[in-house]
């Protein structure tokens, strides 16, 4: 295959390659936009061949992504965004000098790959994921939690994101100040932003805390995967689109997407770090990449972070009670808190489709813009 595909670059992508290439992942173009489509897609093709000869033990070429630009790239498939939120250190010191050759929590501590679609959510669903390993490794709890209300909700004084990016660290920071995060059948996923629906009687699990874990140390966090269990890391994915599969050797340190570490496993030339990704099952290893360890390879020791979480059961919704706007159980939901803007979307006009739960919720007993929690 990678022959294959260093040939198709050096004679040029064929109709009937690109015909089959459309017509595996579903794409169907007018003219002008099928012309621009493939010499997006012969551009990236040049691009992997580039790859390819920089990460000889990997395999790159034609991917679901193939004809998007640099831009959509960035816009689409990352969203890594820096925030103000920090992580305090979590102690290392209790964890074992040698771990095991390999270790893969795959299907043990983790649900299974998601697909962030074309929404810069990739730090929601990191966190996202986080939680969700980490519920499972403290208490056996399996549960499929919602990103959708971390794109679309806001903690006290945060600005929204959404599909613009965002930081894990803000995501466990939302979690934490709206009383937890609902499951995903509950507030489903849209891959794009929307108004917050968060419901406090919805909730499913809670983060009591997170924390840095190994930061700079690719060696303590392969101690603590080793030994405990995945971690949740951002990294430079600038060179990811066109990932077919094997152990990647070469990349940046422009830190612009997240992910999960599930765990490592070793080769002839070096340990690896098995990475998750959030692009969906066609894409990579089913799903998965791997990664040479040693060299801080797309900055993966940027980042890494885990939780302190618990399940909880639905409670019942409270009964409604007037009270003062705004009270001290409410939390700010977008950057814009006062009632001109809830009321220039429409949102607490009897005619809306989110009256009854802006009654309910944010209305009548917290400020216009707060979700009652």
């Amino acid at each position: 295959m990678i022959a294959s595909t260093l040939f198709a670059v050096a004679a040029g992508v064929s109709d009937s390659q690109w015909e089959s290439w459309k017509q595996e992942h579903g794409r169907n173009f007018d003219a002008t936009e099928d012309a621009f489509r493939r010499s997006v897609f012969e551009q990236n093709m040049v691009e992997a061949a580039k790859l390819q000869e920089q990460n000889p033990l990997a395999e790159f070429g034609m991917t679901p992504f193939s004809d998007y630009t640099r831009e959509e790239v960035k816009k689409h498939l990352t969203g890594y965004v820096p925030s103000n939120v920090s992580y305090p250190e979590m102690d290392l010191s209790h964890l074992p000098l040698e771990v095991s050759a390999s270790q893969d929590w795959t299907g043990t501590y983790t649900t299974p790959v998601k697909d962030q679609g074309q929404c810069g959510s990739c730090w929601a669903f990191s966190a996202v994921e986080q939680v969700e390993s980490d519920l499972m490794r403290e208490h056996g709890t399996t549960l499929r939690l919602s990103t959708q209300e971390l794109v679309d909700c806001t903690g006290s004084g945060g600005r929204r994101n959404g599909c613009e990016g965002g930081d894990p660290a803000e995501a466990y920071s939302v979690i934490e100040q709206l009383g937890g995060i609902e499951t995903e059948s509950s507030y489903p996923y849209t891959a794009r932003d929307g108004s917050c629906r968060f419901s406090r009687s919805g909730v499913a699990a809670t983060v009591s805390s997170y924390k840095s874990v190994g930061r700079g140390s690719e060696s303590s966090m392969k101690s603590y995967v080793g030994s405990t269990g995945p971690l949740s890391v951002c990294v430079d994915a600038n060179s990811w689109n066109s990932y077919r599969g094997g152990v990647m050797t070469s990349c940046g340190n422009s830190v612009d997407h997240c992910v999960q570490v599930v765990g490592y496993g070793s080769s002839n030339q070096g340990d690896y770090w098995k990475v998750r990704n959030s692009w969906g099952t066609s894409w990579g290893e089913s799903g998965y990449l791997r990664l040479l360890i040693g060299r801080n390879l797309c900055a993966i020791d940027s980042e890494p972070s885990a939780v302190t979480a618990s399940a909880v059961g639905p409670s019942p919704s409270p009964s409604p009670s007037p009270s003062p706007s705004p009270t001290p159980g409410c939390v700010d939901t977008d950057s814009a808190s006062d009632c001109s803007y809830w009321q220039s979307e429409g949102y607490c006009y009897s005619s809306s489709m989110y009256y009854e739960y802006m009654l309910d919720h944010c209305c009548s007993t917290c400020g216009f813009g707060e979700v009652q929690v």
